[in-house]
């Protein structure tokens, strides 16, 4: 049997796989061969990129991580203004060609330069910017931000570039028309995984499986089936989502490998040809909701997928509830028809639960009570916590999103372009600082109070007045949408709220305990309450306290006479 060409394609971004070097764009790119599958994820930076070069030319930097698809960049760039196309980096990683405007040179990795010809390239670079660009060169430079930072800050010859790319570090907004610095790690990753769930499986690629006699014992194929829905789509673009919230970047090439792995479980054509009874069974654990955990993965893998290790945190095999299961276990038999159907359809006899024998053992345990067989709560109801959490379908039911470690992800997403909200829910989020910075249970108080847990209030910030609850603005320029917010004290002390943040926060609001990620957020709030002290003007002659009320039971305001 040939097997899908596009599954081999796909086997390229397995890390186990000897095909692997092929996702690094500055080693191959493949030419006119026969089966060969043409991908592209596309991005606005290309766009503005292209539109900076032929409109307005000036000097770009870009940053970002290895994986974030800056030498792809590069190359589109030379393809698009050269008259020729790339085939073969030069040996050296830069190329200079004349185009309408002048000339623009490329360095497609300034990190992989030795440092006498990093000086001279960024010295240049330096000369062209200060004469705003006189001569008629461009630079396009890809760079890590690490590498290029301390660089210019051990060379004093580099003063000028160095303000000028800290500037720009600090906020966009500092771009002009002469140079710019463009930032990858500021890229919303939730977005590309949509356009490759979409793109991945389209029927085209999958054509050749549907004359295949083993396409109904397939992992990989029954993977695409699942995925192709639009609401488990969804789904996962909403894990990827996750991260966005928390300020986590994902790169192109770790989604890559990570999407890939989700859908052949590390497998190709040939493995599912050949495999015998006992290879079967292991392969039917290799589905999609699976694989994106990465369970049943070798840990030599998990070096390249960093989208692994943070999505292990936030899987929801793990966190344990009740009505969830209490319905993967006894669904089947509760007396209501409609709950009855959906277990029917969700756990039935499909190859993902190993061809109706998940069903047999949940029988066994429930009539036989085999107490000695303890797979079905350790290996079986984790798994299908997963399969619920995608498949299920039913808002009635239950809420899927009760099996994820927030509480308040809700809350979080209802906050987004919409004010009224915004404003609501800011009462909260002061009432949970007044309560952690105090490590006392505050009274639900319309002011910030500048305190620690001596119980002195330094200061009292109105809420209304003094403090602003504000979205980050969306980004036109590259794929970056709003995914945290700013609490603002007189505009200039700012505490970034991500989604740990406004957890953390409600939680503390609400009295309840800390999630997994308590952390991050506490570092965040410290630096914040210390920066609050500093900038109070306590009053002379009133000592404002923190004390204890015996009716309500919590702690409230109160003025000491200092006369």
């Amino acid at each position: 049997m040939k097997g899908n060409p596009f599954v081999f394609y796909l086997d390229q971004y397995n890390v186990l796989s000897p095909n692997h070097s092929k996702i690094y764009d500055e080693y191959t790119i493949d030419q006119g061969q026969e089966n060969t599958y043409v991908f592209k994820i596309e991005t606005k930076i290309e766009d503005t990129l292209i539109n900076i070069f032929e409109n307005n030319p000036q000097s770009v930097i870009l940053t970002g991580n290895a994986g974030d698809g800056k030498t792809r960049l590069c190359r589109i760039v030379y393809d698009y203004f050269s008259n020729t196309q790339l085939e073969r980096w030069p040996e050296e990683g830069i190329i200079e060609f004349p185009f309408s405007h002048g000339k623009l040179r490329i360095v497609k990795d300034l990190s992989e330069l030795k440092e006498d010809v990093i000086r001279r390239e960024l010295l240049a670079l330096q000369n062209y910017i200060t004469t705003n660009h006189f001569e008629k060169v461009y630079y396009l430079i890809a760079a890590n931000e690490g590498k290029l930072t301390k660089f210019l800050s051990q060379n004093h010859d580099l003063t000028m570039l160095a303000a000028e790319v800290s500037d720009r570090f600090k906020s966009n907004d500092n771009n002009t028309n002469t140079f710019s610095v463009y930032n990858l790690l500021n890229v919303t990753s939730s977005v590309y995984v949509e356009r490759l769930l979409e793109k991945w499986n389209q029927p085209e690629n999958w054509s050749p499986c549907t004359d295949c006699s083993k396409s109904n014992r397939c992992i990989i194929y029954l993977n695409h089936q699942r995925t192709a829905k639009k609401e488990i789509q969804q789904r996962l673009v909403e894990q990827y989502k996750l991260l966005d919230y928390l300020d986590t970047h994902i790169t192109i090439r770790e989604m890559l490998i990570h999407i890939s792995y989700m859908l052949t479980g590390g497998y190709t054509c040939d493995d599912i040809n050949k495999a015998d009874y006992k290879q079967l069974e292991e392969q039917t654990k290799k589905a999609y909701y699976q694989n994106f955990y990465g369970h049943e993965l070798d840990e030599n893998a998990f070096s390249e997928m960093k989208a692994l290790r943070i999505f292990k945190s936030l899987d929801p095999g793990n966190y344990s509830h009740s009505t969830i299961d209490d319905f993967i276990i006894n669904g089947d038999i509760n007396g209501d028809s409609e709950t009855e159907e959906i277990h029917k359809n969700l756990f039935d006899d499909s190859l993902d639960l190993q061809l109706g024998y998940f069903l047999k053992k949940l029988r066994l345990y429930r009539d036989y009570n085999t107490e000695n067989d303890l797979s079905i709560v350790e290996d079986w109801i984790p798994r299908l916590r997963r399969k619920f959490f995608y498949e299920v379908g039913n808002d009635n039911l239950s809420n899927a999103n009760q099996l994820l470690p927030f509480e308040y992800i809700n809350q979080y997403k209802s906050l987004f372009n919409n004010t009224k909200n915004q404003t609501l829910l800011k009462r909260s989020l002061i009432n949970g600082l007044n309560r952690i910075f105090s490590g006392r249970l505050t009274e639900n108080n319309k002011n910030l109070l500048a305190t620690n847990r001596n119980l002195i209030v330094y200061e009292s910030f109105k809420t209304n007045k003094d403090i602003d609850l504000e979205q980050e603005a969306e980004r036109k320029d590259i794929d970056r949408i709003p995914s945290k917010f700013m609490i603002t004290v007189e505009e200039n002390i700012v505490l970034p709220v991500n989604l740990a943040v406004f957890e953390y926060l409600l939680r503390a609001n609400g009295g309840g305990t800390h999630n997994i990620l308590q952390q991050e957020a506490e570092i965040l709030i410290d630096t914040f309450k210390n920066e609050l002290i500093r900038i109070s003007e306590p009053d002379d002659f009133e000592l404002n306290i923190l004390r204890y009320d015996q009716k309500i039971g919590l702690f409230i305001e109160d003025e000491i006479s200092l006369d």
